[in-house]
């Protein structure tokens, strides 16, 4: 009995040792672990990290299997807080273990802090921490991982809530601090083992400021999987533009980004990602060149829309990019650097072939092509402006309402990609083009049309080679243009038709207008890029209005228009003296010329001489410089006031040494217009008279011959002019010697030269050889008369004069003709008047004088025999001076022989040296001058009819000229002319 007392029951004792271990775990549990977590935490953060942590409690419940923690805080070695925690609970499911899981029911973190730091070296402190803490001999003599599955673990539920992740970024050369916050993550159901229900579902919600993120779908371990959705909300360009800017060329100042995408991701076999349904927006983008103060684009919105990505495939596509409100600003400086492109300037094209050495050397061998495709892209409600300072005068051209589509897009650069475009220019006009183009090589087939477009903004680029300046001007064209660039150089062809409307130009800086027309259809246009080549069917020009003025220093206003004039010259030699090859090739149908006029003004002149052609209209077809080509010029209008002008002829291949043949007929032109040529060159204003000219020339290569028949009709002259370059001559005198009966004055002046002579002007030249045939008639009047000398077989020279026998008021043989001759030609112009002045020979006359007076004396008359006289005259030496100076004058003369009885020359020797003594009147010579005078008066009125208003008597003089004939000696008295 008392055994069997001492003997405590076996369950008993199994009851207490197990309340016993049940208590100890309680123990151990409730208290125990909470004070062992709690101290061995901050030495653990101590020991791996170096930081200086601390819990403000810990509490286990052995019974729940949960545990608590809250008050976490930790600071690192530089006394900075890295991780916080308020609360931290974690409830285990203990049933599970037998199964060899470990299984977590729930797992909640409040308001956890982490402070992420991404250093310098592109290192983050918080494995630089461990690193600092755990030596490379730990890591080397660390076991290798099991190659085996994970661990079972299962995670019935995440909670993450009010997180806080700050992210400092050291890697820029700048800290930048961005606060992800609030973070809320919940994930149900993860196992890392191949459980057989659904993947677990998760879903994350993150902010910065207003910058939101939400990511929710459901995920897969064991194999990993995912799918789900990704949302990137008005994600700041100040947070993108800071992990970005390294490899942007770009400032991004102001913009929103919002991303949304579904997904699917896979490691079961070959990894794969694939994206679906996503959609990327940017929002106010505004964007500058580095040290630019004003951005040079901003855009509203860029929407990518329907995008989808597939990894395995390589493959993107997107279903439309969208651009809406581009302002862009392009401006090229004064050394021709496109802003756009300075970013890039100096880029190292070697760059890509080293990037893909790099590739290949990491192992990049995937070969297969990455495809993308684009289905539309539209850009619209746009403006983009230009600004070129490169020019002398800059440029400023702006496009406006600008809309283009194009698509699709895809890596196949070489297929076509059809588009659409269309815009406004701020200044006037619109741009449409429709076609399709391909990349590479870059081909481009438009239909493009031009409406309305003003000149004006263009007149920068027309002023680098010429000083021209629109004052107002619309271009219209229409047409197809085709590119291609297969094979350099570029290649390509326009067809279609242009106008030109209300052109007016000027000169750059002088308001007058130069040239303009209200309208120039070019109809059709064929042009080809290389060779170059430009054909036109049809030019039509209406209403053109030309206004060309000739400076006082002889240039004129179209002088130097064009710039580069000597280079090009220079380049068109350099390219003559090379090879045959030929260069630009053009032709032109047709040119009408419809209602045209041109204002001429010379200011060389003074007054100032002015004239216009009105209603110019003809037709100038088959122009080319190619050979052989035979056009032909039928132009016709109203010159002056009522004036007629008809140009007509042929036009050889231009810019070749064809010969071209122009006739120029001007009919019915006023006189009076002339006036202020006549004035300068003559010396006399026009009153009155009509014009008539015929001009034919002959124009090969810079030379130029030209037959100028001038009709002048019943010309009067007015009041003298004052000018240095008036011809000195009588030029009324000249005037009526060249006018006929009928008041016409008909002369051909012709001409040549070479055109490219800057010296030779053809109106000037025609002018300087009327001055010089009027100067000719003037100083030679006579000459004039000419063609009737000539039917009485004299000469013009003779016509001017008469000759008189020595010594007496006696015409000499058949000298009568010449007074009839020269009476006719006076009264065929009455207003011409003949001066007649008597006159004589003082030597000649005088020794005839004397010789008659000798005569008288010795019984010698005209009818005596020359042996007589010449007896009687050596008789009378021999009695005055002595028979031995008779033999020394005979010997000094040769005259010795029997012959010097027969000889002329030895009478006169003889009568010279005996009239030497012979004494006369002084009156002698003056009688025989008037009476000569007076002879002549007397016949030409008397016997030969001319009036006394046309005939003048001048007083005598003794200046006459001698003709020592063969079988006379005579004295000559010529005659001058006037005109009334």
């Amino acid at each position: 009995m008392a055994e069997s007392q001492a003997r405590k029951p076996v369950y008993k004792w199994v009851s207490f040792w197990l309340a016993l271990v049940v208590l100890l775990y309680l123990l151990a549990g409730f208290i125990g672990l909470p004070w062992w977590l709690q101290k061995t935490i901050p030495e653990q953060l101590a020991s791996q990290l170096g930081w200086q942590g601390q819990v403000s409690d810990v509490d286990f419940n052995p019974l729940t299997m949960t545990l608590d923690v809250e008050g976490l805080d930790a600071e690192d070695g530089e006394g900075e807080k890295v991780v916080a925690a308020q609360r931290i609970h974690v409830n285990l499911t203990a049933w599970q273990l037998v199964t060899g899981t470990l299984a977590f029911e729930s797992i909640r973190l409040e308001s956890p802090f982490v402070r992420v730091d991404l250093l310098k070296d592109y290192g983050v402190n918080l494995a630089r921490d461990w690193s600092e803490h755990h030596t490379d001999t730990a890591a080397e003599e660390a076991p290798a991982d099991d190659a085996g599955e994970p661990p079972r673990l299962y995670f019935g539920e995440i909670q993450l809530v009010d997180g806080h992740i700050r992210f400092r970024d050291y890697s820029q050369g700048r800290e930048e601090t961005f606060d992800i916050t609030p973070l809320d993550l919940s994930l149900n159901d993860l196992a890392t083992y191949n459980s057989e229900g659904d993947a677990s579902d998760y879903n994350l919600t993150a902010a910065i400021n207003d910058q939101q993120i939400q990511w929710n779908g459901n995920i897969g371990v064991m194999p990993f999987h995912s799918n789900g959705r990704l949302e990137l909300n008005n994600i700041a360009h100040s947070t993108l533009w800071h992990f970005a800017s390294p490899y942007a060329p770009y400032l991004v100042n102001e913009g929103e980004l919002s991303l949304s995408t579904d997904y699917a991701v896979s490691s079961a076999g070959e990894f794969a990602l694939v994206t679906s349904n996503g959609e990327l927006q940017i929002r106010d983008i505004s964007t500058s060149l580095p040290g630019a103060e004003a951005p040079f684009a901003t855009l509203k919105t860029l929407k990518l829309s329907d995008i989808g990505f597939n990894l395995a495939d390589r493959s993107l596509t997107v279903g439309a990019v969208d651009l809406d409100g581009l302002q862009g600003d392009i401006q090229r400086d004064a050394d021709g650097a496109i802003n756009l492109l300075k970013p890039f300037a100096g880029a190292d094209e070697s760059t890509s072939a080293a990037e893909a050495e790099s590739a290949t050397a990491s192992g990049d061998t995937d070969t297969t092509p990455f495809r993308w495709r684009i289905e539309q892209v539209h850009l619209k409600n746009s403006n983009i402006q230009w600004q070129d300072n490169a020019l002398a005068t800059p440029a400023n051209l702006q496009a406006g309402n600008i809309d283009i589509q194009m698509g699709p897009l895809t890596q196949a650069l070489e297929e076509p990609v059809p588009y659409e475009a269309a815009m406004t220019l701020n200044d006037g006009g619109s741009v449409e083009a429709r076609g399709q183009t391909t990349p590479v090589p870059f081909t481009l087939e438009t239909v493009l049309s031009l409406d309305q477009i003003a000149l004006a903004p263009f007149q920068p680029y027309v002023q680098e080679s010429a000083d021209v300046a629109f004052a107002g001007g619309t271009l219209r064209a229409e047409g197809n243009l085709d590119l291609d660039a297969q094979d350099p150089p570029l290649t390509g062809t326009f067809s279609g038709n242009g106008q030109v409307q209300d052109l007016v130009l000027t000169r750059a800086g002088d308001g007058d207008p130069l040239l303009s027309w209200s309208s120039l259809l070019l109809n059709p246009i064929e042009y080809n890029l290389e060779p170059a080549r430009l054909e036109i069917g049809t030019i039509t020009l209406t209403g053109p209005d030309a206004n060309i003025i000739r400076k006082a220093d002889g240039s004129t206003n179209l002088d130097g228009l064009m710039k580069g004039d000597d280079a090009q010259a220079e380049r068109s030699e350099s390219d003559a003296s090379g090879d045959d090859e030929q260069g630009f090739i053009f032709r032109v149908g047709s040119i009408q010329l419809e209602n045209g006029q041109f204002d001429l003004a010379d200011r060389t002149v003074e007054p100032v001489f002015t004239t216009r052609m009105r209603e110019m209209n003809g037709l100038i077809e088959g122009l080319s410089n190619i050979s052989p080509q035979q056009g032909s010029v039928k132009l016709g209008g109203q010159l002056g006031e009522r004036g007629q002008v008809d140009v007509s002829g042929s036009i050889g291949t231009l810019g070749q040494e064809d010969t071209s043949h122009l006739e120029l007929k001007l009919d019915n032109m006023a006189m009076a217009e002339l006036s202020p040529y006549f004035g300068r060159f003559v010396g006399y204003a026009v009153d009155s008279g009509k014009l008539r000219m015929d001009l034919n020339y002959d124009i090969t290569g810079p030379r130029i011959e030209a037959e100028n028949r001038i009709v002048m009709d019943q010309l009067v002259l007015g009041q003298s002019v004052d000018s240095e370059d008036a011809v000195q001559a009588p030029v009324k005198l000249g005037l009526t010697l060249l006018t006929d009966t009928d008041g016409i004055i008909d002369i051909n002046l012709p001409i040549e030269g070479n055109l490219e002579d800057p010296e030779f002007r053809v109106g000037q030249v025609v002018m300087r050889a009327f001055v010089n045939l009027l100067a000719k008639a003037a100083t030679s009047p006579f000459s004039m008369l000419g063609s009737m000398a000539e039917l009485a077989g004299l000469s013009g020279d003779e016509l001017g004069q008469v000759a008189f026998v020595p010594g007496e008021a006696t015409l000499g043989a058949d000298e009568d003709k010449k007074l009839e001759v020269l009476a006719n030609a006076l009264s065929e112009r009455p207003e011409l008047l003949l001066n007649v002045r008597g006159a004589v020979d003082p030597d000649l006359d005088g020794v005839a004088l004397k010789s008659e007076r000798m005569n008288r004396r010795l019984n010698l008359t005209t009818d005596t025999p020359r042996e007589q006289r010449v007896k009687a005259l050596e008789a009378e030496y021999a009695s005055d001076n002595g028979q031995s100076a008779l033999t020394a004058l005979q010997q000094e003369h040769g005259e010795t022989g029997e012959d010097r009885h027969n000889s002329p020359e030895w009478v006169a020797i003889l009568t010279r040296e005996l009239t030497q003594s012979v004494e006369l009147p002084p009156e002698a010579l003056e009688r025989l001058a008037k009476a000569r005078g007076t002879l002549l008066q007397q016949r030409l009125s008397q016997e030969y009819g001319i009036p006394n208003d046309q005939l003048f008597l001048q007083a005598p003089s003794q200046d006459a000229q001698t003709d020592m004939g063969e079988d006379a000696i005579r004295v000559i008295v010529p005659f001058s002319m006037e005109a009334r």
